[in-house]
């Protein structure tokens, strides 16, 4: 499943430099996993603990998996400070559209103090295209905060800084295989927030199973 997913990151596997690798907001990060037999230092940081240890949990499983070189750290980003290294790779995927443009500005000078040249910052976000962006909505942006171009995204990370390497815009409606993973995921959410009415889990699912446009940015920085 992991392999078949959609990852940029694997063309430029070869050209990372040397440093630890860091997922920020990783939840139980399909992009880490990728990792699982490398010598580097992997730094896998997420503000809900259960992420953490379901994540450490399907590490562990790994026969050839190098434990002691993951660090599991509950950090809530970006009020809370980051782990003090230079990455050779940072993720931030399907993170920074939970901030406002100008809270993203203030990241884009974080991941500056902690890059080097040849660093690589691998980014996921919603386009303006995504299926829940309605500008005429009040409430607009209570949950996703900003839907983004690419000229937001390089405003983030300005070309005197980095240079871009990999840009993709995709949009699709989503498979019959995604409908019966979120169908899943549904039960569970609902069941741990308590709803159990039949028709009242019904009705939330039919809602959000419903022929959904999903539209995302992909991008590949390369620090100068």
């Amino acid at each position: 499943m992991i392999r078949q997913t959609a990852n940029p990151i694997r063309e430029y596997e070869d050209e990372l430099i040397e440093g630890p690798i860091i997922d920020i907001g990783c939840g139980q990060s399909s992009y880490l996993l990728e990792f699982l037999n490398t010598d580097r230092e992997i730094y896998a940081i997420d503000n809900e603990q259960v992420q953490l240890d379901y994540l450490k949990k399907r590490v562990s499983q790994e026969k050839n998996a190098k434990l002691d070189k993951w660090h599991f750290k509950n950090i809530n980003f970006p009020e809370d400070l980051l782990p003090d290294r230079t990455y050779s790779l940072i993720i931030l995927a399907n993170i920074l559209h939970f901030f406002s443009i100008e809270q993203c500005l203030k990241i884009g000078k974080k991941i500056v103090e902690l890059t080097e040249k040849g660093s690589m910052i691998y980014i996921v976000v919603h386009s303006k295209k995504y299926y829940l962006n309605d500008p005429r909505n009040p409430n607009n942006n209570e949950y996703f905060k900003h839907y983004f171009t690419t000229k937001d995204l390089e405003k983030i990370f300005p070309k005197g800084l980095f240079e871009r390497v990999y840009s993709a815009e995709i949009e699709k409606m989503d498979t019959q295989r995604d409908k019966e993973i979120t169908s899943r995921w549904l039960d569970k959410s609902l069941k741990a927030d308590g709803i159990t009415d039949p028709r009242h889990k019904a009705s939330i699912k039919k809602k959000y199973l419903k022929n959904r446009g999903q539209a995302d940015i992909q991008m590949i920085f390369r620090r100068k």
